[in-house]
């Protein structure tokens, strides 16, 4: 069975060449799958510079150059659009350049994904070697959207599934928000659990206000879950709890803002279906093993 790992990448060629060579070392034995590494180019200023001359466990890399930078969110989109167009049976791999989705899962997650061909496979994070600030705030980006969708969403970009899962990832606009709440919406789950580990270069390119809006485009998938929330909410704080009239409009005005924030976004990167995203491909190129 065919295997394709796809991976989104803006300019951190480094990484994923390092990511490249680990995966082909894990994947070394794997003589169930045909092993292919699918990179979403999103149009990167920087030169590509992959070669498959050392890594002779795929069958081919190719690479899906975008004509605008879309963030990975966006690419990741693409890129399984462009895959559903393969007639054949396929294990899909989504995962992220950069090293801190560990490689050594893949071949776990890939048997399981295979053995269960109507599941999506998530590697919920256990552990994350990050700054204490940006582990807080991902613990209260977890706590907020909870409260407000019901979903306990603790996992990223990094799934495996049979292509059969394709048809209900994309029946809707929900990817192109995030792949995450996307999976959590349309998809049933099993859930698997794991460290999220190191960068392998470098420090992450998105900034604080780069990570509110992903996290708003998460919230955004289930926008009218958050709307009946909000309005249990509003009614809660004024008619049912015993506060100050003070606490009682700085509560009001924190869910109304909340609402509002997620609705802005949500219209933001609205798409009305998924199927002329395809026109954001500049090219495609094909690297085989020599």
């Amino acid at each position: 069975m065919k295997h394709y790992i796809v991976i989104p990448v803006f300019n951190d060629w480094k990484s994923l060449k390092k990511l490249i060579s680990n995966l082909n070392f894990i994947l070394k034995s794997s003589k169930k799958f045909q092993n292919s590494v699918i990179i979403i180019n999103d149009n990167s200023t920087e030169k590509i510079n992959i070669s498959l001359k050392k890594f002779r466990n795929f069958k081919q890399i190719k690479i899906i150059n975008l004509k605008e930078n879309l963030g990975s969110q966006k690419a990741i989109a693409v890129g399984l659009k462009f895959l559903k167009k393969i007639k054949e049976d396929c294990i899909i791999t989504v995962m992220d350049g950069d090293g801190e989705d560990n490689p050594k899962q893949v071949r776990q997650m890939l048997e399981m994904a295979s053995n269960n061909p109507n599941f999506v496979i998530t590697s919920n994070r256990k552990k994350r070697q990050e700054p204490f600030l940006i582990v807080f705030l991902y613990k209260l980006h977890l706590f907020i959207t909870f409260i407000f969708t019901l979903k306990w969403i603790s996992f990223g970009n990094f799934t495996s599934f049979h292509k059969n899962n394709l048809n209900s990832l994309l029946s809707n606009n929900k990817s192109w928000y995030a792949h995450s709440s996307s999976v959590k919406k349309n998809c049933k789950m099993i859930s698997q659990y794991a460290e999220r580990k190191k960068r392998y270069f470098g420090k992450s390119k998105l900034g604080l206000t780069s990570l509110i809006e992903h996290s708003l485009r998460v919230n955004a998938v289930f926008l009218v879950n958050i709307f009946f929330s909000s309005i249990f909410y509003l009614i809660l704080i004024n008619y049912f709890l015993f506060f100050s009239k003070m606490l009682k409009i700085i509560l009001s005005v924190i869910v109304i803002t909340y609402f509002l924030s997620v609705f802005i976004i949500a219209l933001k990167h609205w798409v009305f279906d998924l199927s002329k995203i395809l026109r954001y491909i500049k090219n495609v190129s094909l690297i085989k093993a020599s």
